[in-house]
């Protein structure tokens, strides 16, 4: 994968991160991800979509320990704001998109700003 690909694109809102997540898996993997909408961009609400792709989306993620490249990130700043953001991890580093722009961030930054940090990918055929 091409890092700077993705950089310059802009990506929309709420969900940013999971319009970046679908991009990528689209054009990397293959993979078509649900595209999942909130009722409004409140943190409660993207938490909830999230919720919804994870155990209802027909992707069949599951939670791993260890991160492998390409796979889903999920970020929260702490436990009562829960996962609320997302990226993909690629060698070492985080990408992921703010409403402001797209990031490349190493996992060391990445651990400093979240302290919630989950990894996700499709089981294991």
């Amino acid at each position: 994968m091409n890092v700077n690909t993705y950089l310059p694109r802009q990506y929309g809102t709420p969900l940013p991160g999971w319009d970046l997540v679908t991009d990528v898996w689209k054009a990397e993997r293959g993979l078509g991800v649900t595209t999942y909408k909130t009722v409004n961009s409140s943190i409660r609400a993207i938490a909830a979509a999230f919720r919804l792709a994870l155990h209802k989306g027909p992707e069949g993620l599951t939670p791993i320990a260890e991160p492998q490249d390409l796979c889903l990130v999920l970020l929260g700043k702490s436990e009562k704001v829960g996962l609320h953001h997302c990226g993909i991890y690629w060698q070492g580093s985080v990408l992921h998109a703010l409403a402001e722009g797209n990031l490349y961030q190493d996992l060391a930054s990445i651990r400093d700003a979240y302290a919630l940090i989950e990894f996700w990918d499709q089981a294991a055929a």
